[in-house]
Protein backbone atom coordinates (compact mmCIF):
# COMPACT_ATOMS: atom_id res chain seq x y z
CA UNK A 1 0.00 0.00 0.00
CA UNK A 2 1.40 3.40 -0.80
CA UNK A 3 1.27 5.95 1.76
CA UNK A 4 0.86 9.65 1.12
CA UNK A 5 4.83 10.43 2.88
CA UNK A 6 5.84 7.83 -0.06
CA UNK A 7 4.11 9.60 -2.67
CA UNK A 8 4.96 12.88 -2.14
CA UNK A 9 9.13 11.61 -1.32
CA UNK A 10 8.28 9.79 -5.14
CA UNK A 11 6.68 12.76 -6.79
CA UNK A 12 9.67 15.47 -5.55
CA UNK A 13 12.64 12.93 -6.62
CA UNK A 14 10.85 12.40 -10.22
CA UNK A 15 9.95 15.74 -10.39
CA UNK A 16 14.26 17.29 -10.08
CA UNK A 17 14.45 15.09 -12.83
CA UNK A 18 12.11 17.02 -15.15
CA UNK A 19 13.81 19.62 -17.40
CA UNK A 20 12.61 23.04 -16.91
CA UNK A 21 11.52 23.73 -13.06
CA UNK A 22 13.83 22.15 -11.29
CA UNK A 23 12.34 20.15 -9.05
CA UNK A 24 8.60 21.48 -7.38
CA UNK A 25 7.89 23.49 -4.05
CA UNK A 26 6.62 20.84 -1.27
CA UNK A 27 3.76 22.87 -0.73
CA UNK A 28 2.88 22.78 -3.98
CA UNK A 29 3.08 19.29 -4.29
CA UNK A 30 0.78 18.90 -1.06
CA UNK A 31 -1.96 21.04 -2.43
CA UNK A 32 -2.37 18.52 -5.78
CA UNK A 33 -2.43 16.22 -3.64
CA UNK A 34 -4.78 17.33 -1.28
CA UNK A 35 -6.85 18.39 -4.21
CA UNK A 36 -6.97 14.83 -5.38
CA UNK A 37 -9.05 13.77 -2.02
CA UNK A 38 -12.29 14.83 -3.95
CA UNK A 39 -13.18 14.39 -7.33
CA UNK A 40 -10.84 17.70 -9.12
CA UNK A 41 -11.23 19.03 -13.11
CA UNK A 42 -8.02 19.57 -14.94
CA UNK A 43 -8.16 23.62 -14.42
CA UNK A 44 -8.44 22.94 -10.29
CA UNK A 45 -5.37 20.60 -10.43
CA UNK A 46 -3.38 23.12 -12.52
CA UNK A 47 -4.36 25.77 -9.86
CA UNK A 48 -1.78 23.54 -7.44
CA UNK A 49 1.21 25.88 -8.77
CA UNK A 50 2.98 23.12 -10.04
CA UNK A 51 3.83 23.90 -13.72
CA UNK A 52 2.04 22.68 -16.41
CA UNK A 53 4.81 20.21 -17.24
CA UNK A 54 4.62 18.37 -13.30
CA UNK A 55 0.88 18.56 -13.08
CA UNK A 56 1.17 15.92 -16.56
CA UNK A 57 3.79 13.62 -14.84
CA UNK A 58 2.42 13.91 -11.55
CA UNK A 59 -1.08 12.69 -12.52
CA UNK A 60 0.42 10.02 -15.39
CA UNK A 61 2.62 8.61 -12.27
CA UNK A 62 0.02 8.52 -10.05
CA UNK A 63 -2.21 6.81 -12.88
CA UNK A 64 -0.04 4.56 -13.77
CA UNK A 65 0.83 3.10 -10.19
CA UNK A 66 -3.13 3.18 -9.84
CA UNK A 67 -3.17 5.73 -6.57
CA UNK A 68 -5.20 7.83 -8.80
CA UNK A 69 -8.12 7.34 -10.87
CA UNK A 70 -10.27 8.88 -13.43
CA UNK A 71 -14.03 8.94 -12.23
CA UNK A 72 -16.17 7.32 -14.80
CA UNK A 73 -20.28 9.16 -16.41
CA UNK A 74 -18.97 13.31 -15.83
CA UNK A 75 -18.56 15.59 -18.84
CA UNK A 76 -15.60 16.81 -17.73
CA UNK A 77 -12.93 14.64 -16.75
CA UNK A 78 -12.00 14.24 -13.50
CA UNK A 79 -9.66 12.71 -11.26
CA UNK A 80 -9.30 11.87 -7.40
CA UNK A 81 -7.26 9.61 -4.93
CA UNK A 82 -7.80 6.14 -5.19
CA UNK A 83 -8.26 4.72 -1.28
CA UNK A 84 -7.96 6.87 1.81
CA UNK A 85 -8.67 10.37 1.43
CA UNK A 86 -5.62 12.52 1.86
CA UNK A 87 -5.42 15.35 4.44
CA UNK A 88 -2.69 17.74 4.22
CA UNK A 89 -0.37 18.42 7.12
CA UNK A 90 -1.03 21.23 8.75
CA UNK A 91 1.11 24.15 7.54
CA UNK A 92 0.66 23.40 4.06
CA UNK A 93 -1.41 24.28 0.77
CA UNK A 94 -1.68 27.44 -0.62
CA UNK A 95 -5.38 28.40 -1.39
CA UNK A 96 -5.99 30.18 1.45
CA UNK A 97 -10.05 30.78 0.46
CA UNK A 98 -11.60 27.08 0.45
CA UNK A 99 -12.94 26.23 -3.25
CA UNK A 100 -16.31 24.66 -0.71
CA UNK A 101 -16.81 28.04 0.54
CA UNK A 102 -17.43 29.22 -3.44
CA UNK A 103 -21.18 29.75 -4.89
CA UNK A 104 -21.48 31.13 -7.94
CA UNK A 105 -24.73 32.52 -9.46
CA UNK A 106 -25.44 30.23 -12.26
CA UNK A 107 -26.76 33.76 -14.47
CA UNK A 108 -23.19 35.38 -14.69
CA UNK A 109 -22.10 31.65 -15.80
CA UNK A 110 -24.30 31.80 -18.91
CA UNK A 111 -23.30 35.44 -19.02
CA UNK A 112 -19.12 34.99 -19.24
CA UNK A 113 -20.13 32.22 -21.46
CA UNK A 114 -21.64 34.08 -24.04
CA UNK A 115 -19.00 36.90 -23.70
CA UNK A 116 -15.95 34.43 -24.63
CA UNK A 117 -16.03 34.89 -28.21
CA UNK A 118 -15.71 39.01 -27.68
CA UNK A 119 -12.86 39.10 -25.86
CA UNK A 120 -10.98 38.46 -28.67
CA UNK A 121 -8.80 41.50 -29.93
CA UNK A 122 -5.29 43.35 -30.03
CA UNK A 123 -5.18 43.59 -25.78
CA UNK A 124 -4.81 40.29 -25.42
CA UNK A 125 -7.83 40.34 -22.49
CA UNK A 126 -6.82 37.64 -19.83
CA UNK A 127 -10.17 35.53 -18.78
CA UNK A 128 -10.56 34.47 -15.36
CA UNK A 129 -11.78 31.30 -13.65
CA UNK A 130 -15.22 31.69 -12.28
CA UNK A 131 -13.10 30.38 -9.31
CA UNK A 132 -10.82 33.62 -9.15
CA UNK A 133 -13.86 36.27 -9.28
CA UNK A 134 -15.99 34.87 -6.29
CA UNK A 135 -12.62 34.93 -4.50
CA UNK A 136 -12.24 38.75 -5.12
CA UNK A 137 -15.76 38.76 -4.32
CA UNK A 138 -15.71 36.90 -0.93
CA UNK A 139 -12.46 39.02 0.42
CA UNK A 140 -13.71 42.05 -0.51
CA UNK A 141 -17.16 41.40 1.29
CA UNK A 142 -15.48 40.01 4.43
CA UNK A 143 -12.96 43.31 4.41
CA UNK A 144 -16.01 45.82 4.49
CA UNK A 145 -15.16 46.80 0.64
CA UNK A 146 -18.02 46.34 -0.98
CA UNK A 147 -20.09 49.04 0.97
CA UNK A 148 -18.23 52.14 -0.60
CA UNK A 149 -20.41 54.66 -2.83
CA UNK A 150 -18.44 54.37 -5.67
CA UNK A 151 -15.46 51.63 -7.12
CA UNK A 152 -13.38 52.10 -9.80
CA UNK A 153 -12.13 49.21 -11.58
CA UNK A 154 -9.26 50.50 -13.60
CA UNK A 155 -8.99 47.68 -16.39
CA UNK A 156 -11.69 44.99 -16.15
CA UNK A 157 -10.83 42.63 -18.46
CA UNK A 158 -12.18 39.95 -15.89
CA UNK A 159 -15.65 41.62 -16.24
CA UNK A 160 -15.66 41.62 -12.17
CA UNK A 161 -18.47 44.48 -12.98
CA UNK A 162 -20.55 42.24 -14.31
CA UNK A 163 -20.00 39.87 -11.82
CA UNK A 164 -20.66 41.80 -9.49
CA UNK A 165 -23.83 43.81 -10.72
CA UNK A 166 -25.36 39.79 -11.55
CA UNK A 167 -24.65 39.36 -7.66
CA UNK A 168 -26.64 42.17 -6.39
CA UNK A 169 -23.86 44.58 -6.05
CA UNK A 170 -26.14 48.11 -6.46
CA UNK A 171 -23.37 50.89 -6.08
CA UNK A 172 -21.89 52.92 -8.28
CA UNK A 173 -18.84 50.82 -10.73
CA UNK A 174 -16.88 52.90 -13.13
CA UNK A 175 -14.84 50.86 -15.78
CA UNK A 176 -11.78 52.49 -17.03
CA UNK A 177 -9.92 50.57 -19.13
CA UNK A 178 -8.20 50.72 -22.84
CA UNK A 179 -9.87 48.32 -25.19
CA UNK A 180 -13.42 49.97 -26.82
CA UNK A 181 -13.93 46.69 -27.98
CA UNK A 182 -14.06 45.36 -23.98
CA UNK A 183 -16.40 48.55 -22.59
CA UNK A 184 -18.83 48.20 -25.87
CA UNK A 185 -19.10 44.32 -24.60
CA UNK A 186 -19.59 45.33 -20.41
CA UNK A 187 -22.05 48.73 -21.76
CA UNK A 188 -24.25 46.66 -24.22
CA UNK A 189 -24.57 43.71 -21.30
CA UNK A 190 -25.39 46.14 -18.52
CA UNK A 191 -27.75 47.48 -20.84
CA UNK A 192 -29.67 44.21 -21.81
CA UNK A 193 -29.38 43.19 -17.70
CA UNK A 194 -30.69 46.51 -16.56
CA UNK A 195 -27.88 47.21 -14.57
CA UNK A 196 -27.89 50.98 -14.47
CA UNK A 197 -25.04 51.16 -11.91
CA UNK A 198 -22.29 50.56 -14.27
CA UNK A 199 -20.16 53.28 -16.27
CA UNK A 200 -17.55 53.00 -18.63
CA UNK A 201 -14.60 54.74 -19.56
CA UNK A 202 -11.86 55.04 -22.32
CA UNK A 203 -8.54 55.77 -20.83
CA UNK A 204 -4.85 54.93 -20.94
CA UNK A 205 -3.31 54.78 -18.00
CA UNK A 206 -0.14 56.71 -19.77
CA UNK A 207 -2.11 59.37 -20.43
CA UNK A 208 -3.13 62.24 -17.45
CA UNK A 209 -6.10 61.07 -15.54
CA UNK A 210 -9.88 62.60 -16.75
CA UNK A 211 -10.89 65.34 -14.39
CA UNK A 212 -14.07 63.17 -14.19
CA UNK A 213 -12.01 60.33 -12.36
CA UNK A 214 -9.67 62.21 -10.21
CA UNK A 215 -11.37 62.62 -6.31
CA UNK A 216 -14.63 60.38 -7.14
CA UNK A 217 -14.16 57.10 -5.22
CA UNK A 218 -13.53 55.64 -2.09
CA UNK A 219 -12.37 52.33 -3.51
CA UNK A 220 -10.20 50.78 -6.49
CA UNK A 221 -8.92 47.44 -7.80
CA UNK A 222 -6.34 47.29 -10.62
CA UNK A 223 -6.07 44.57 -13.33
CA UNK A 224 -3.55 45.65 -15.84
CA UNK A 225 -0.06 44.84 -16.59
CA UNK A 226 1.77 42.34 -14.35
CA UNK A 227 5.02 43.88 -14.99
CA UNK A 228 6.50 45.92 -12.11
CA UNK A 229 6.18 49.28 -13.71
CA UNK A 230 3.12 48.71 -15.72
CA UNK A 231 1.26 47.93 -12.03
CA UNK A 232 2.49 50.55 -10.54
CA UNK A 233 0.85 52.90 -13.41
CA UNK A 234 -2.46 51.49 -12.55
CA UNK A 235 -1.84 51.73 -8.74
CA UNK A 236 -0.59 55.19 -9.38
CA UNK A 237 -3.36 56.50 -11.30
CA UNK A 238 -6.40 54.68 -9.19
CA UNK A 239 -4.69 56.45 -6.39
CA UNK A 240 -5.16 59.99 -7.69
CA UNK A 241 -9.26 58.72 -8.16
CA UNK A 242 -9.23 58.18 -4.46
CA UNK A 243 -11.72 60.95 -2.81
CA UNK A 244 -9.63 63.19 -0.54
CA UNK A 245 -8.54 62.69 2.43
CA UNK A 246 -7.65 59.30 0.91
CA UNK A 247 -6.07 58.07 4.18
CA UNK A 248 -7.61 54.55 4.99
CA UNK A 249 -8.88 54.63 1.83
CA UNK A 250 -8.53 50.82 0.22
CA UNK A 251 -7.17 49.18 -3.24
CA UNK A 252 -6.92 45.85 -5.07
CA UNK A 253 -4.40 44.97 -7.20
CA UNK A 254 -2.91 41.40 -9.00
CA UNK A 255 0.57 40.69 -8.76
CA UNK A 256 2.60 37.85 -9.54
CA UNK A 257 4.30 36.06 -12.77
CA UNK A 258 3.65 32.55 -14.90
CA UNK A 259 7.33 32.16 -13.96
CA UNK A 260 8.75 29.62 -11.70
CA UNK A 261 9.52 31.31 -8.38
CA UNK A 262 13.29 32.93 -8.44
CA UNK A 263 15.66 35.17 -5.85
CA UNK A 264 14.43 37.78 -8.68
CA UNK A 265 11.05 37.34 -8.63
CA UNK A 266 11.43 37.72 -4.79
CA UNK A 267 13.46 40.79 -5.57
CA UNK A 268 10.60 42.53 -7.88
CA UNK A 269 8.25 41.59 -5.11
CA UNK A 270 10.18 43.45 -2.42
CA UNK A 271 10.26 46.40 -4.78
CA UNK A 272 6.85 46.41 -5.20
CA UNK A 273 6.27 46.76 -1.40
CA UNK A 274 8.77 49.12 -1.47
CA UNK A 275 7.21 51.29 -3.68
CA UNK A 276 3.68 51.19 -2.44
CA UNK A 277 5.28 52.60 0.94
CA UNK A 278 6.64 55.62 -0.83
CA UNK A 279 3.24 56.23 -2.16
CA UNK A 280 1.62 56.07 1.23
CA UNK A 281 0.03 52.90 1.56
CA UNK A 282 0.98 48.99 2.50
CA UNK A 283 -0.15 46.04 1.52
CA UNK A 284 -2.11 44.46 4.78
CA UNK A 285 -4.00 41.48 2.98
CA UNK A 286 -2.97 38.99 0.56
CA UNK A 287 -4.27 35.84 -0.24
CA UNK A 288 -3.49 33.27 -3.96
CA UNK A 289 -5.67 34.26 -6.70
CA UNK A 290 -5.22 32.11 -9.72
CA UNK A 291 -6.26 33.71 -13.13
CA UNK A 292 -5.53 31.63 -16.32
CA UNK A 293 -8.88 29.99 -17.46
CA UNK A 294 -8.42 26.60 -18.63
CA UNK A 295 -11.00 25.68 -21.67
CA UNK A 296 -12.78 22.22 -21.76
CA UNK A 297 -10.71 21.82 -24.94
CA UNK A 298 -7.56 21.34 -23.27
CA UNK A 299 -9.19 19.87 -20.05
CA UNK A 300 -10.26 16.95 -22.39
CA UNK A 301 -7.11 16.97 -24.32
CA UNK A 302 -4.75 17.39 -20.84
CA UNK A 303 -6.62 14.18 -19.66
CA UNK A 304 -6.40 12.31 -22.79
CA UNK A 305 -2.40 12.92 -22.24
CA UNK A 306 -2.44 11.76 -18.89
CA UNK A 307 -3.87 8.83 -19.84
CA UNK A 308 -1.74 7.89 -22.44
CA UNK A 309 1.43 8.72 -20.76
CA UNK A 310 0.86 6.89 -18.10
CA UNK A 311 1.06 3.44 -20.09
CA UNK A 312 4.03 4.09 -20.78
CA UNK A 313 6.48 2.21 -19.25
CA UNK A 314 8.99 4.35 -16.89
CA UNK A 315 12.27 3.99 -18.60
CA UNK A 316 10.56 5.70 -21.69
CA UNK A 317 8.11 8.43 -20.37
CA UNK A 318 10.39 11.58 -19.87
CA UNK A 319 10.59 11.09 -23.75
CA UNK A 320 6.76 10.20 -24.30
CA UNK A 321 5.84 13.51 -21.73
CA UNK A 322 7.65 15.82 -24.31
CA UNK A 323 6.06 14.07 -27.04
CA UNK A 324 2.56 14.91 -25.41
CA UNK A 325 3.61 18.48 -24.64
CA UNK A 326 4.14 19.45 -27.97
CA UNK A 327 1.26 17.85 -28.92
CA UNK A 328 -0.43 20.03 -26.36
CA UNK A 329 1.36 23.08 -28.07
CA UNK A 330 0.20 22.20 -31.30
CA UNK A 331 -3.04 22.08 -30.85
CA UNK A 332 -3.69 24.68 -28.52
CA UNK A 333 -1.22 27.64 -29.35
CA UNK A 334 -3.79 30.24 -30.25
CA UNK A 335 -3.81 30.29 -26.14
CA UNK A 336 -2.25 33.73 -24.78
CA UNK A 337 -0.24 30.94 -22.16
CA UNK A 338 0.61 28.46 -24.42
CA UNK A 339 2.12 31.33 -26.46
CA UNK A 340 4.51 31.83 -23.40
CA UNK A 341 8.32 31.35 -24.02
CA UNK A 342 8.93 29.30 -21.03
CA UNK A 343 5.50 27.00 -21.88
CA UNK A 344 4.92 24.08 -20.28
CA UNK A 345 7.37 25.39 -17.50
CA UNK A 346 4.94 27.68 -16.56
CA UNK A 347 2.26 28.18 -13.49
CA UNK A 348 -1.21 28.82 -14.11
CA UNK A 349 -2.31 30.01 -10.45
CA UNK A 350 0.74 32.69 -10.54
CA UNK A 351 -1.39 35.62 -9.15
CA UNK A 352 -2.12 36.91 -6.02
CA UNK A 353 -4.68 39.34 -4.57
CA UNK A 354 -3.39 41.93 -2.60
CA UNK A 355 -5.82 45.08 -0.18
CA UNK A 356 -3.79 47.30 0.05
CA UNK A 357 -4.52 50.89 2.57
CA UNK A 358 -3.82 54.36 2.36
CA UNK A 359 -1.57 55.82 5.44
CA UNK A 360 -0.96 59.53 3.81
CA UNK A 361 -1.58 60.03 0.07
CA UNK A 362 2.09 61.00 -1.49
CA UNK A 363 0.90 63.17 -4.00
CA UNK A 364 4.69 64.37 -5.22
CA UNK A 365 5.72 61.14 -4.88
CA UNK A 366 3.03 59.60 -6.98
CA UNK A 367 3.11 62.61 -9.79
CA UNK A 368 7.21 61.73 -10.28
CA UNK A 369 6.33 58.29 -10.90
CA UNK A 370 3.66 58.71 -13.39
CA UNK A 371 5.20 61.55 -15.27
CA UNK A 372 8.65 58.91 -15.83
CA UNK A 373 6.13 56.13 -16.51
CA UNK A 374 4.48 58.56 -19.08
CA UNK A 375 8.21 59.65 -20.36
CA UNK A 376 9.35 56.02 -21.40
CA UNK A 377 6.34 54.75 -22.53
CA UNK A 378 6.45 57.58 -25.37
CA UNK A 379 9.38 56.81 -26.05
CA UNK A 380 8.58 53.16 -26.75
CA UNK A 381 6.68 54.61 -29.13
CA UNK A 382 9.22 56.73 -30.72
CA UNK A 383 10.87 53.64 -31.63
CA UNK A 384 8.29 51.40 -32.69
Amino acid sequence: MHTVTATQSELQATLATLPGAGGAQPAALDDLLAKLGRPQRIYQLLSSRLTVRQVLWCLAQLLADERVGQVPGTDAPRFVWQGAPHTPAPGHGLHLVSDDCLQLNPHFREILADLVSDKQNRYSQSIETYETLIRRYKIMQSLGDLNHEALLLLGDDALFSLFLAVHGYRRQIVVADIDPQLLATIARVAAQQGFDNIEVVHYDVFEPLPPSLRGRFDCFAVNGFKDLGGLLMFVGRALQALKAPAAMASGYLNFGSHEVPSAARVQEEAQLYQTLLRFGMYLDYCVPCPETHVGPDFEQAFSASVRRLAQVPPALRLAACAVELQGLYRDFQQLSWVQMANFPDIQLSPLKMGRCRVVERNDREISRFLRLGQFYAGGAVDAR
